[in-house]
């Protein structure tokens, strides 16, 4: 990632500021924390731990070699979306928004068989 890449980051995962070689993801929730750990134990993927005490939401950082970025890529976002909130909680309601989004788009495709 370049330099400016890297100030508009989004993830939680960022490249080492020393060494290129190790990637970094940061999670703020204990749990996310946990669980990615256990993922990666599970992969067997080395990986170095540490918490900042200092910052105020003590992150944890989970260093990973740049080699297993891919397969750490995916347990990342599984750590992430487990326990997560569905967009709609309701499934009526989602199962509305759906049904309604098909609907707009089947009259979009019939308005424009008819109209030519």
């Amino acid at each position: 990632m370049t330099e400016l890449e890297e100030q508009f980051n989004f993830t939680n995962k960022r490249t080492h500021p020393t060494n290129r070689k190790v990637i970094v993801y940061r999670h703020l929730v204990q749990e996310q924390a946990d669980y990615f750990a256990e993922l990666l134990i599970e992969d067997e993927i080395d990986f170095e731990v540490q918490i900042d005490e200092e910052h105020q939401k003590k992150p944890i950082y989970y260093g990973v070699a740049r080699a297993h970025e891919k397969r750490s890529d995916h347990l990342n976002l599984l750590a992430l979306g487990k326990n997560r909130p569905l967009f709609i909680d309701s499934a009526v309601l989602r199962w509305i928004v759906i049904g309604g989004s098909a609907l707009f788009i089947f009259l979009g495709i019939l308005g424009a068989i008819v109209s030519n």
